[in-house]
């Protein structure tokens, strides 16, 4: 006896709507992709935008350091009564530590990696021409270090320091 298969049913269509539940599972599956591509590229974005930020930082930082110096030696020079003091800042004015800091100083908040760290860099780097271009107003006789303008100066460093290291990601 031949079996005649040509009338038999076959699976699919002995489990009606079993189509529209793989339609539909087809496109969970493929909303979930699109989500996870979507964030994938989200994360990859950040991550770039994080190490920009980041390296910035490490920048801003390393131009203070390198510059701090500058200002401690004027502090040196300044509690000797050494006559370097006079002049002290138009001589570093060409130094590249001095122009980067320059650079940052006029650099706009908005590209700051936080508004605490603008903050604290004008802070410091005001705080530090005060110090420094002080005797630039005076004759060579008449300088004196001034506790105010070195008060004001004191800390600034290390909070600039922190507010960049608060504002790494």
């Amino acid at each position: 006896m031949i079996k005649d298969y040509r009338h038999k049913p076959d699976w699919f269509e002995r489990h009606a709507g079993l189509g529209g539940w793989i339609g539909a599972i087809g496109a969970v599956i493929a909303i979930l992709a699109a989500w996870w591509l979507a964030r994938a590229e989200y994360q990859r974005t950040q991550r770039l935008e994080d190490a920009r930020v980041n390296t910035e930082i490490s920048l801003i930082s390393r131009t203070a350091t390198e510059f701090d110096p500058i200002v401690q030696q004027f502090i040196k020079f300044a509690e000797a009564h050494d006559q370097e003091v006079y002049g002290y800042s138009k001589r570093q004015q060409d130094d590249g530590r001095w122009l980067r800091m320059v650079d940052f100083n006029t650099m706009p908040i908005t590209q700051w990696p936080s508004v605490d760290s603008y903050d604290a860099f004008k802070r410091y780097f005001l705080a530090s021409l005060r110090l420094i271009e002080a005797p630039n107003t005076l004759s060579n006789t008449e300088f004196q270090l001034d506790p105010e303008l070195l008060q004001n100066y004191q800390g600034t460093f290390e909070r600039l320091k922190k507010a960049l290291e608060a504002a790494r990601r």
